[in-house]
């Protein structure tokens, strides 16, 4: 079966909601078997786990649409915007509530993570607009309406997300590899 411009749009949302919500916690890389995080630093981890996982539950089931109801088709995904915008916000008053990390250049870390996720949600906030105002009666029109959507959406495939600034700090880095509340959350092994 092919699939549509709007399953295809809804997904590449689905991936951008998830790989930036969800890659918080997770990582491949074993931890230094000679170093262990800092205490604080992993109760700091766990906070931002938390909120991350608080977050991306908002988003754990995308709405099912029909194309060929191009009108709901419209309204679901205006739906998906407006919970990924919530889901942000969410995502960013979590690691700014877990208060400033207890490591080097910690809180430069934060300020990076912060504003990609402040950058990640204009662009969201910018499609959700124009998917609203958008007129859809037909397949033609919805698919206009996606493929917009799947422009301004396109920058937001960075895989890692706004975690990698957190992630870039070594110590910081180590606490969400250690960290008990990241791995249970995210089925980490």
């Amino acid at each position: 079966m092919r699939r549509t411009a709007a399953r295809i749009a809804f997904a590449t949302v689905s991936v951008t909601a998830s790989a930036v919500l969800l890659s918080a916690c997770g990582s491949d890389d074993p931890a230094d078997a000679g170093r262990h995080a800092d205490p604080a630093a992993l109760a700091w981890a766990d906070k931002v786990c938390s909120g991350v996982a608080a977050g991306s539950a908002k988003l754990s089931q995308p709405p099912a649409f029909d194309p060929n109801n191009p009108q709901g088709a419209k309204t679901a995904m205006v739906g998906f915007l407006n919970s990924l915008t919530v889901a942000l916000d969410d995502m960013a008053g979590g690691i700014r509530n877990a208060g400033v990390p207890p490591v080097p250049d910690g809180q430069s870390a934060v300020d990076k993570a912060t504003t990609t996720l402040d950058e990640t949600k204009s662009k969201v906030t910018a499609t959700l607009a124009k998917m609203q105002d958008a007129k859809v009666t037909d397949k033609a029109s919805l698919e206009k309406v996606v493929a917009d959507a799947d422009t301004t959406m396109s920058g937001l495939s960075e895989p890692e997300g706004p975690i990698k600034h957190l992630r870039a700090n070594s110590e910081l880095n180590l606490a969400f590899t250690e960290s008990s509340t990241c791995r249970q959350v995210y089925g980490m092994s």
